[in-house]
């Protein structure tokens, strides 16, 4: 078996497994972000249940009478902008971005998942993916999905994290710093996952395009032995 390993596609097969572990740390630093989102939302809504009486209107006198702070365009202690409907606004922010993130995850494992090109087609989001053969597939969708992950990384970046904290006497979890380390990774991991994805897929497409080939021959070859 370690002989059979040897030889030029030694590297290559080394190199298409290290792409392949990246896809799913690449993936990690999309779950990393959604987990904060997730966190956003909760303490977002609990926030301001607690402190602003459930209230919905536009009158900022009544947001700075719960705060304190007139000179504050937010609910105290969240992303809630004090406007109508303001809680209502940020909550369907926080719950498109746990969808915007679902699709890059989707974006990202259509290869591996049929579910995911299911996902993906759920939302009209096609041009994520591309399933055409070796000789037509274009690679412009990685980068599609790569502008996608930057919108991710500066709305995520863009919210406050003051206030995300475990509710522990002793926290043992930074949430902020994680919340900041999360929108850093999935930085980070961008140009990475494209590269990694870009070997996969070629890989991929070229051993179906070198299969083909090999089908086509043994079968002109199996036709000119019956004459």
């Amino acid at each position: 078996m370690a002989v059979s390993f040897l030889g030029k596609g030694m590297f290559p097969r080394i190199w298409l497994q290290i792409c392949h572990l990246w896809v799913y740390v690449g993936l990690g630093c999309l779950v990393m972000p959604l987990v904060v989102w997730i966190i956003i939302f909760i303490e977002n809504t609990k926030c301001f249940a607690e402190t602003m009486d459930h209230y919905l209107g536009n009158d900022q006198r009544v947001y700075d009478r719960f705060d304190g702070d007139p000179y504050a365009g937010y609910v105290k202690g969240t992303n809630i902008p004090k406007h109508l409907g303001g809680p209502v606004f940020a909550a369907a922010f926080d719950v498109s971005m746990w969808i915007f993130i679902l699709i890059a995850i989707c974006a990202d494992l259509f290869w591996k998942f049929p579910i995911c090109k299911q996902f993906l087609e759920s939302f009209w989001a096609e041009g994520l993916y591309e399933d055409r053969k070796f000789i037509d597939i274009e690679f412009f969708f990685l980068i599609a999905n790569a502008f996608l992950k930057i919108f991710i990384v500066t709305a995520t970046g863009s919210q406050t994290y003051t206030g995300l904290y475990p509710k522990q006497d002793d926290p043992k979890v930074d949430t902020p710093l994680f919340c900041l380390y999360a929108t850093m990774c999935l930085l980070v991991s961008i140009p990475f996952t494209i590269i990694a994805h870009f070997f996969i897929l070629h890989g991929m497409k070229m051993k179906e395009y070198k299969d083909e080939v090999k089908a086509a021959e043994e079968a002109a070859k199996a036709a000119a032995d019956k004459k």
